[in-house]
């Protein structure tokens, strides 16, 4: 593998591609969502009177381009390998002095600069909500940097599957389930695992009993700690498979805010995620605590034990940067010459 390989494919890939004008198009109507969905949240939450507005409408932004980024980016290398072995490219490719590492990788790099023009694009609407306020600027800078890492886990994930299957279509449908799997599924197993850690256990119960003193009317509340059975869900044994979902690494990367009240408060889609996330590592809390006279739960009862937990985001990006390693060494073994078996009506020149 040389450097000047890689830029030389990266090149080629990238004068391919800007050469249609169709890239141009969903170019300009990605802008165009984006920027719709930033106006549309800005005009509803400011007229729904959200104290955290600018904190929000980043939350939203960048959930949204997340969401989008899993949807555009497996087209960038999904058909890229067996594409270029329909029309009789790939093979011209393999009998030069570039070698399979090349190939791969000056794909992926092709693909990842895409991905990162694309997310350069919607910068102006992530500054827009950071310059409103509420947001943490090292907090910004590593959803950012996370983000990043995710987008070129898909595209090496598009890349493998290219490699794997004859047809753009199968290579294609197979990244798009992937990357549904690793957004969806892994949240429904997480949730069907939860009613095999559960169950009803002894627990402290820390809450608010009636004494009363001398007469009736001198019943008073008072918190008092007592045993009862309650079922039980620890979370702590199943979260590594809600870590690896892409869009909560990414919320539990973005800023948090100030304090654990004010990262609850509000409509902050990617905190709750966050929060969640972290509540699901700690698992059950060793006390209850139920200890309030009011109707509501007081906001600090939702968060308890998040912040020991610690974050989720490094595992999660350690195993999508695992498999994402994974999937260009996959890619590289399938591109190398001479290739000993082809599936039958794979074009070889």
């Amino acid at each position: 593998m040389s450097v000047h390989g890689v830029l030389t494919i990266a090149r080629l890939e990238l004068l391919q591609r800007v050469r249609g004008a169709r890239w141009v198009v969903v170019l300009v109507a990605w802008v165009c969502v984006i920027a719709g969905v930033t106006g549309l949240s800005w005009l509803g939450l400011r007229k729904a009177g959200d104290e955290q507005l600018g904190s929000t409408v980043y939350d939203v932004v960048l959930f949204f381009v997340l969401g989008l980024g899993m949807l555009v980016m497996p087209a960038l290398t999904s058909t890229s390998v067996n594409g270029d072995r329909d029309q009789g490219v790939l093979a011209t490719l393999q009998t030069t002095l570039l070698s399979a590492a090349d190939i791969v990788l000056g794909k992926l790099l092709a693909a990842w600069l895409i991905a990162l023009a694309f997310l350069a694009t919607a910068l102006p609407f992530l500054l827009f909500g950071y310059v409103k306020g509420g947001v943490d600027l090292l907090g910004a800078l590593r959803s950012l940097v996370v983000i990043v890492v995710v987008l070129a886990v898909v595209c090496a994930l598009g890349l493998m599957f290219s490699t794997l299957t004859a047809r753009p279509v199968g290579s294609a449908v197979l990244t798009y389930l992937t990357v549904a799997g690793l957004c969806f599924l892994t949240t429904i197993v997480f949730g069907m695992l939860a009613f095999l850690v559960s169950g009803e256990e002894e627990r402290q119960v820390y809450g608010v009993d009636y004494v009363t003193e001398g007469s009736v009317s001198d019943t008073q509340p008072r918190c008092t700690t007592r045993t009862e059975v309650r079922e039980t869900v620890h979370t702590e044994r199943i979260w590594p498979v809600l870590a690896i979902n892409p869009f909560v690494i990414v919320a539990d990367a973005a800023p948090q805010g100030d304090d654990e009240a004010e990262g609850m408060s509000g409509f902050t889609p990617l905190r709750w995620i966050s929060q969640g996330a972290r509540l699901a590592k700690a698992g059950p809390q060793e006390t209850i605590d139920e200890c309030w006279t009011g109707d509501a739960m007081p906001a600090d009862s939702l968060t308890e034990g998040a912040d020991d937990a610690g974050p989720v985001w490094p595992f999660g990006i350690a195993f999508l940067v695992l498999i994402g390693g994974g999937a260009t060494a996959v890619a590289v073994q399938r591109t190398r010459t001479p290739v000993r078996r082809l599936p039958s009506g794979t074009r070889i020149a």
